[in-house]
């Protein structure tokens, strides 16, 4: 079991609640923590939206938490916030980054009579250099049982984790979220029925935008939108046009 008392500050969960009867929970990705996601929670409380954030398990504390989890634990999460919400909020959406789109494509498909709508930024269904990973993992599990992110440079190093994100990866895990997008995302999606928005940077250097084409073309939802940015920021909640963004995400919001 996980020790709840190594969260960091920054990456605990929060709750910004409003007088409405919309609740949109924001779903972190792999590694990453609550605040990832904390402008967009803001812009979405500033236009009297009641946002939840929950903590994935073992996430926002270190690395040998995340270790001690599955995905089925990441999953549950999320679950646990859609069961409480849905007996209280009219209208639920759910907004994934990353491994969150993913986590809320599958709770989509299995939940669809409480959600309202999705949106996923930067969803994971192929990475780059994804075949250099498959060969190298089994080593790195064997050898060293964890991963250092390359791209987190030394400088950026205390930064990065203080806001509860890993730069140190277990290799179990990463097993695990393969484990989740061959089980469960690619043989879910024909499930989705919600309507849904698809954001994906067309230069992101981490997941290939072929996943948020491959997700748009096997959704089973009668209203769909795929936005490609012309941008490399894997984080399209980090990019530039950050302001386009939220205000396509609050048009989504409002039309349904």
């Amino acid at each position: 079991m996980e020790d709840l008392s190594k969260i960091r500050e920054r990456g605990k969960p929060y709750f910004y609640e409003a007088d409405s009867e919309t609740l949109v929970i924001l779903i972190h990705g792999f590694t990453g923590s609550p605040d990832d996601m904390k402008e967009l929670a803001k812009y979405l409380f500033s236009h009297s939206i009641s946002v939840k954030v929950p903590r994935l398990a073992g996430h926002a504390s270190y690395w040998t938490e995340l270790e001690k989890t599955s995905f089925y634990d990441w999953w549950k999460s999320v679950e646990d916030e859609v069961i409480e919400a849905s007996e209280k909020y009219q209208k639920i959406f759910l907004i994934g980054y990353s491994f969150g789109g993913n986590l809320a494509l599958d709770l989509a498909a299995r939940y669809g009579d409480k959600i309202t709508g999705v949106v996923t930024l930067g969803a994971s269904i192929f990475l780059r250099k994804e075949i250099m990973i498959r060969i190298f993992l089994p080593f790195f599990h064997y050898l060293f049982k964890k991963y250092r992110k390359r791209y987190i440079s030394n400088e950026n190093l205390f930064e990065y984790e203080d806001s509860g994100c890993y730069a140190c990866v277990p290799t179990k895990s990463i097993y695990d979220f393969y484990k989740f997008i061959k089980m469960f995302t690619k043989r879910e999606l024909h499930k989705v029925k919600v309507p849904t928005l698809i954001i994906h940077s067309q230069d992101d250097a981490i997941t290939h935008p072929l996943s948020s084409q491959f997700i748009f073309d096997r959704i089973g939802s009668a209203k769909k939108e795929l936005v490609m940015l012309d941008e490399l920021n894997h984080n399209p909640l980090a990019s530039k046009r950050r302001d386009m963004i939220f205000g396509r995400i609050i048009r989504f919001i409002n039309s349904l």
